[in-house]
């Protein structure tokens, strides 16, 4: 199914919230550099919250939890995305209900 414009972007930035806040949660040690890097990109298949991708930093899989280096240490990842996106999977009803009567509030009293 296919999202409407408004509906894909505002739930786009409520993910980037997420990570963000489970970064500042979770980041033992923050410099602030990777974060800086974490941003929702316009792609041709519609709003995604990206860290960079290759013109990133390298260890972006590896604090996610989805690197080759993860299997050989104890560190397991953060898993922020995938977390933010459970959760928005929660909360996407919500925010498109907020977006309909925001749009339609007129029409509805």
């Amino acid at each position: 199914m296919e999202l409407p414009e408004e509906l894909e972007e505002e739930a786009a930035d409520w993910a980037l919230e997420r990570v963000t806040d489970i970064f500042h949660a979770d980041f033992r040690m923050p410099t602030g550099f990777y974060e800086s890097n974490v941003r929702v990109h316009n792609t041709s298949s519609g709003h995604e919250v990206w860290d960079g991708g290759l013109a990133g930093p390298v260890y972006g899989p590896w604090l996610e939890g989805v690197g080759s280096r993860n299997n050989t240490t104890r560190f397991k990842g953060y898993h922020a995305f995938r977390r933010a996106a459970q959760a928005l999977e929660l909360h996407i009803d919500e925010i498109g209900n907020r977006l309909f009567r925001l749009r339609y509030r007129n029409r509805l009293e």
